[in-house]
């Protein structure tokens, strides 16, 4: 578990990795929450070697507080599409050579007419809107107030790491609560930060 002072900045302090942490960890990362790896131009240290625990939870906050920080930029009228293009750039591999026939894989939530995407301009469609597709409104332009993630499982290998769980997004003008399921796949990049070459996202199904 994770937690800071009200109006703190900065990571959220985190407990050492352990079997019983890794299913049941749970982190806010709310609308003043500064990602460790700094869409804002925080420097961290470049890491090698396999993946920890740690980076993967330092992975998944660092997508939420972009997410949030879109919709931010575009609550206040600024330029929240290049931040979306920041974000994309920071967290997922798109700009990488993954190898022959390999491509990010990127099933999002809300997709009907086009839910399996693989390319850059894509992703910001989706996540900034009015761009590839009539279908995207732009899913972090909500906006979202807060983020919560719970992490149901890893499956680290040496050169990649899976994970899956919930998040759930506050909507930043009704305060309600929208519960998602996910999988992130990361690898290594070149800067040593984890990129995303997998992300599906899905509501939970609702038995009739």
């Amino acid at each position: 578990w994770g937690s800071r002072a009200p109006g703190a900045r900065g990571p959220v302090p985190l407990a050492p990795p352990t079997t019983e942490s890794a299913a049941s960890s749970v982190v806010v990362v709310d609308a003043d929450y500064d990602a460790a790896l700094g869409l804002r131009g925080g420097a961290t240290a470049v890491a090698s070697g396999k993946i920890t625990f740690a980076e993967v939870q330092e992975a998944l906050r660092t997508w939420c507080d972009g997410v949030i920080e879109i919709g931010q930029v575009y609550t206040e009228g600024g330029d929240y599409r290049a931040v979306a293009i920041e974000m994309i750039e920071h967290t997922y591999a798109f700009n990488l050579d993954l190898g022959r026939g390999n491509q990010v894989l990127f099933k999002p939530t809300k997709a009907y007419e086009h839910p399996l995407r693989s390319t850059f301009d894509e992703a910001v469609s989706y996540f900034a809107g009015a761009g590839k597709y009539s279908e995207d409104k732009g899913f972090a332009i909500q906006p979202w107030s807060k983020i919560r993630f719970d992490i149901h499982g890893v499956f680290i290998t040496n050169d990649s790491a899976t994970a899956m769980g919930h998040y759930m997004f506050t909507d930043a003008n009704t305060g309600l609560e929208a519960r998602v399921e996910y999988t992130f796949q990361y690898v290594r990049g070149p800067d040593g930060r984890l990129k995303i070459v997998l992300h599906h996202s899905s509501m939970p199904y609702t038995p009739h």
